[in-house]
């Protein structure tokens, strides 16, 4: 497998990662917004689904040189590159989120932390209270299953069977949108790509695809908003694996970019983006009261966090490498 081509795939990350922080950018429900930015939950919804692709990808680099020999090998790396990191950033999302309710009085919506006893303390770290590190929660509980899932996908048949069952339960049951149940289908496919078809993702996908998908994931983002039932979800995240890869695809045809080394600020960017965008965003709003206000929290916010999250991801990575690595799992 060429490096520029696996490069490229994992650019993926980072260009969905862009998507996150718009969606992230688009959660606190502030009494003084107005409605109407309420209302343009859609682009939410949109930003949102680009969770999907992740899990596919994740799934599928993972399986993709992996056999029952070296299972413990992928254990330890994902200790480090997943556990560490998961452990630290929950301790200084903890620690941020602690020390600004401390200094502003104020117990801010975006956050699900509680400070009254040590066990809840505890709980900031090991139960994912810093709302954004629930991926790598799942994650880490796929990589324990591993055995599962390969002995399911390395047989073709028996891997379809799993992906159709798993996506059954999916639609059949509402699981919390941070259920490892949830993601199984697609992870499962990813999966199965990794092992029978492990140079499919590193392909330009057919245009054609590309074009159904840019017609069939808007279709389902707004039917979803009309029914809004699990087999609708499921559709929903199906849809976006095809529509954010296409999209990638025909990005990377006109700026190339697939083989700069990006994805290696995609970690650092999911890990920060949270606290800066919801703070600024909160002073913004508050302080000025003004729908013009209100458009710099939403449009200028998250692009002014992303630039200064990827600038201090890279001074970190060039000036301070061992500690970006400990904080990145060296991802």
């Amino acid at each position: 497998m060429k490096t520029q081509r696996s490069t490229k795939i994992q650019n993926l990350s980072f260009f969905m990662m862009l998507a996150i922080v718009w969606t992230h950018s688009r959660l606190p429900k502030w009494e003084m917004v107005p409605d109407y930015f309420h209302q343009l939950s859609i682009f939410n919804e949109i930003g949102q689904d680009a969770v999907a692709p992740f899990f596919l990808i994740t799934g599928f680099l993972f399986f993709r040189n992996f056999h029952m020999g070296n299972y413990l090998e992928k254990l330890k790396t994902r200790f480090h590159s997943l556990v560490i990191p998961y452990v630290i950033w929950n301790i200084l999302g903890a620690c941020a989120w602690f020390l600004l309710i401390y200094y502003t009085g104020e117990r801010y919506i975006s956050n699900n932390y509680s400070f009254d006893s040590l066990t809840e303390v505890i709980g900031n770290i090991f139960a994912c209270k810093y709302t954004v590190l629930w991926y790598v929660g799942v994650i880490i509980v796929y990589a324990i299953a591993a055995p599962v899932f390969y002995y399911l996908a390395r047989d073709l048949r028996i891997a379809v069977t799993s992906v159709i069952i798993f996506l059954i339960i999916g639609i059949a049951f509402h699981h919390p949108f941070a259920s490892p149940l949830v993601w199984m289908s697609i992870y499962m496919m990813g999966a199965l790509l990794g092992i029978h078809y492990n140079d499919y993702l590193f392909k330009a996908q057919p245009l054609w695809v590309t074009l159904l998908a840019l017609v069939c994931f808007p279709v389902t983002v707004y039917l979803s908003h009309q029914h809004d039932t699990m087999l609708m979800v499921n559709l929903r995240q199906w849809s976006s694996v095809f529509f954010y890869i296409g999209i990638y695809d025909l990005l990377d045809k006109v700026m190339h970019f697939g083989s700069h080394r990006i994805y290696r600020y995609s970690f650092f960017l999911y890990a920060t983006h949270y606290f800066f965008v919801h703070v600024l965003q909160r002073y913004v709003i508050v302080n000025t009261g003004s729908t013009f206000g209100c458009w710099v929290a939403y449009l200028v916010i998250p692009l002014v966090v992303v630039v200064f999250c990827v600038s201090l991801a890279y001074f970190l990575d060039e000036k301070i490498h061992k500690l970006y690595a400990l904080l990145t799992g060296d991802r």
